[in-house]
């Protein structure tokens, strides 16, 4: 979970205690979509096990440092993956160049269009240099790199501390974390998020929340343990409901922030999307079946060539009498 603040108030009024999704509501809602998601997770581990073997792993949460590429001999695919992902960046979102621009609409006159232009190119170049000056490349790569190996991405982005020196801050978040759901039109708009928190961090982001005695105890005593989080963007109608429900175990499930957003801070993508499917395919899956082909042959020559060098040698344990 990133350490950031709660999303400014918008011109949307909070949702108050008497909405008719409470807490509970929402986790029901959370808990369905993932289930839903359950028949993906052993099909993304091994793709994220054969081609991007650093990726957050859906089988536990894995240990930072840790050895992942015990099962690779071949590294064919991730050399191939990191390369699309790096192609994607330059070609769609080159850090060293204006990638996007603001122009005039067609309602406008040609003269209107002649007065606005410059105006539109300056807020377009100032646009950008936030974008410059914030972590925007480093994210979008890692979501690329999702992107390639199990056809879905999820980028956050978020209005950055006052201070600092761009006014966004982006996010990448693990597929691990991100559950999603397919709205009418089939864009993927309802975004869930589950993360982990020290109380610390839980009171440095929701300062005003009311949080269970339980779990002030439970962090007092460990202050290094972890709770769990949900973090929910729905659409509703034309803006989106935004909800942080803290679900201890602890306590009942409780909220620590609400709110609504005009846009949804989460910009989901997918590479090929199969009809019926909410999530999608990638490249890697089409080539799953070569990588492991690539992988198991290089794997059978060096057991091979181990042999060759060394040898298979019988020798009789003396230890024991033989019998005649």
């Amino acid at each position: 979970m990133t350490d950031h603040a709660v999303p400014p108030p918008s011109r949307f009024p909070p949702l108050g205690d008497a909405d008719s999704s409470g807490p509970q509501t929402l986790l029901d809602r959370y808990r369905a979509a993932r289930e839903r998601r359950s028949v993906w997770e052993s099909h993304w581990q091994d793709c994220y096990d054969h081609a991007l073997p650093n990726g957050q792993p859906f089988r536990g949460g894995g240990t930072p440092g840790e050895k992942r590429v015990d099962r690779l001999f071949d590294g064919t695919a991730p050399d191939a993956v990191e390369q699309l992902a790096a192609s994607l960046l330059s070609e769609l979102t080159p850090p060293w160049s204006r990638w996007f621009g603001f122009q005039p609409g067609p309602a406008l006159t040609g003269a209107e269009r002649d007065r606005i232009a410059p105006m539109l190119d300056r807020a377009a170049g100032i646009v950008q240099a936030h974008f410059d000056r914030s972590n925007f490349a480093v994210e979008v790569h890692q979501a690329f790199l999702d992107l390639v190996t199990v056809g879905t991405a999820s980028l956050l982005m978020e209005e950055a501390a006052p201070g600092a020196p761009s006014s966004l801050r982006f996010t990448a978040v693990p597929l691990a974390e991100a559950v999603l759901e397919e709205g009418p039109d089939g864009r993927l708009d309802a975004t869930f998020r589950r993360s982990e928190a020290t109380l610390a961090q839980i009171l440095h982001r929701f300062p005003a929340a009311d949080l269970p005695e339980e779990l002030r105890k439970r962090g007092a005593d460990e202050p290094e343990g972890r709770f769990p989080l949900v973090e929910a963007v729905l659409p509703d109608g034309l803006a989106y409901r935004w909800g942080v429900v803290l679900d201890s175990g602890l306590a009942d499930p409780s909220w620590l922030a609400q709110g609504r957003f005009a846009q949804s801070p989460f910009v989901n993508f997918r590479w090929l999307k199969a009809p019926g499917e909410t999530y999608g395919r990638s490249p890697v899956m089409k080539s799953l079946p070569d990588i492991k082909t690539a992988n198991k042959v290089v794997e059978l020559v060096l057991k091979n060539a181990s042999i060759a060098v060394t040898g298979i040698w019988q020798a009789r344990d003396l230890s024991f009498p033989v019998l005649a």
